[in-house]
């Protein structure tokens, strides 16, 4: 039994309109009308509050693949979100330190040649270390394309305008890879470099 034809036979049995369990919950008229004719789908917290409204177990809702193949989509898109600000703040705290060594820390240093050289030696690996950071950034924000069997090279970026390599494209993938690779190597290579100048 799907969830639409739940809807309208428990509200029958209780004999009321859409209105009234409308506006017993603090939805609108037209959300419930939408639900009960399946067009879409209440999120969680008001399912929940629909089968105590109605008093019916969620278990019976099992059986609509529809709507569990929507709960399954919501959760992915909750995780993806909160993968999204996790990786965000982990880009913005690491962009700041870079930024504050590059800009405050190496300047102040220079009269410390040894001094100098670590803040160079940890500009160094904190670049590599955001560069990787953006690189799992963008397999989170484009996971979407992860189960595509032909997605495209280039999709839009998550922030700004323009386009990015999608890392779940074959040729994307691998120039992903290139791309850490050298910049990796050179950044490496800068802090030999700087370590035994």
């Amino acid at each position: 039994m799907n969830l639409s034809s739940i809807l309208v036979a428990e509200r029958k049995k209780k004999g009321e309109t859409q209105q009234k369990v409308a506006d017993a919950l603090y939805i609108s008229r037209q959300s419930l009308s939408n639900w009960e004719n399946g067009k879409n789908f209440p999120d969680i917290p008001t399912l929940i509050a629909l089968s105590n409204y109605y008093d019916f177990s969620l278990d019976i809702i099992k059986g609509d693949t529809q709507f569990m193949k929507k709960v399954e989509k919501d959760y992915e898109l909750i995780n993806t979100q909160k993968a999204n600000k996790k990786y965000a703040v982990l880009l913005a705290v690491l962009t700041i330190i870079v930024f504050l060594i590059s800009a405050v820390l190496i300047p102040l240093s220079s009269s410390n040649e040894t001094l100098m050289k670590c803040f160079k030696i940890a500009d160094l690996f904190l670049c590599i270390l955001l560069l990787h950071v953006a690189v799992k950034f963008s397999k989170v924000a484009y996971q979407y394309y992860e189960d595509i069997p032909n997605s495209p090279l280039w999709v839009p970026r998550t922030f700004g305008y323009g386009v990015s390599l999608n890392p779940y494209n074959k040729i994307g993938r691998l120039l992903t890879i290139a791309l850490l690779i050298i910049i990796d190597l050179f950044c490496i290579g800068m802090g030999i470099s700087t370590l035994f100048s």
